[in-house]
């Protein structure tokens, strides 16, 4: 099992790994099983097949990605934490603002991330 001074590492890769954009590096973030949804209450996807294709549609329409952890609390094999992302859209910004919770497997790979953000926490500006 991870410990939770590596699940602190593995939040940051993961923020590391979505700011870079780089849509293979982000799938492999995840276990071939796994559940991501993002936000609560949309689709989720269920492979890492699935969550590569949804991430590549969101670096598609992005010039820029800087994805943002802070507040890290970690329980077992679950972190929970706030972030912020923010989108370069060429001429505009768009904002996020949420809660993530992810569970990791023993190879620190994720097995389930929920996204809690709604119309509240985005802006484009």
């Amino acid at each position: 099992m991870t410990t939770p001074l590596n699940l602190h590492d593995l939040v940051q890769r993961y923020a590391t790994v979505a700011t870079s954009m780089d849509v293979d590096a982000y799938a492999n973030l995840f276990a071939e099983d796994c559940t991501r949804i993002d936000p609560i209450g949309q689709p989720g996807q269920y492979t890492r097949d699935e969550v590569r294709a949804s991430w590549a549609g969101v670096v598609r329409g992005a010039e820029t990605i800087t994805f943002t952890a802070t507040d890290i609390h970690t329980v077992l094999d679950t972190a929970a934490f706030h972030f912020d992302v923010v989108v370069g859209l060429g001429e505009s910004t768009a904002h996020i603002s949420g809660i993530e919770v992810m569970v990791f497997n023993d190879d620190g790979l994720i097995t389930s991330m929920h996204a809690y953000w709604g119309d509240n926490d985005f802006s484009l500006g």
